[in-house]
């Protein structure tokens, strides 16, 4: 707040002007306004028949409190070897994707473990957008590697080309 003293110019008002900082409707940065989630989608654990929700929950107890978690089976009771975990709070539902994304880059080198997986569950209507958004991305950030070579010799063959290139 500030105040200026207006008594030199003829101002009744005991001389004194204050000017008040606007407030108004701030809006919140983007950046702040993070999504949350407290379901996760897991995959690559065991299909074992024997391999039980408890089982599932154990492995994510380490990163919070968990409130249910769930083998996908078919018909004849084999797991899918994927599932849900729901934790009690959406910031130990996040640590596990990160740290678990983060193991799994770890282990890039030894192909023959799998890898457990783990991200957000989402409705398929909104992995569908999601897909079709990062495929655009992807479609566009690739648009300008393509290469338009003309004035080539005729009767130049694939394998000559790929000599030039």
């Amino acid at each position: 707040m500030d105040k200026f003293d207006l008594k030199d110019d003829g101002y009744d008002n005991e001389g004194v002007l204050t000017v008040l900082e606007y407030h108004g409707n701030k809006v919140k940065p983007a950046s702040t306004s993070k999504r949350t989630f407290n379901n996760v989608y897991v995959k690559n654990f065991s299909k074992d028949p024997e391999f039980t929700d408890e089982q599932l929950a154990e492995l994510f107890k380490p990163y919070g409190e968990v409130q249910s978690a769930t083998v996908m089976r078919d018909q004849n009771g084999m797991s899918k070897g994927f599932g849900f975990v729901y934790f009690s709070k959406s910031d130990d539902a996040e640590k596990a994707t990160v740290e678990i994304k983060a193991k799994a880059s770890e282990q890039m080198e030894d192909k023959e473990t799998l890898k457990l997986f783990a991200t957000e569950a989402m409705k398929k209507s909104d992995r569908v957008q999601l897909l079709t958004l990062n495929n655009f991305k992807y479609k566009k950030s690739i648009m300008y590697f393509s290469l338009f070579v003309k004035n080539f010799p005729p009767g130049t063959t694939e394998d000559e080309l790929r000599i030039y290139f």
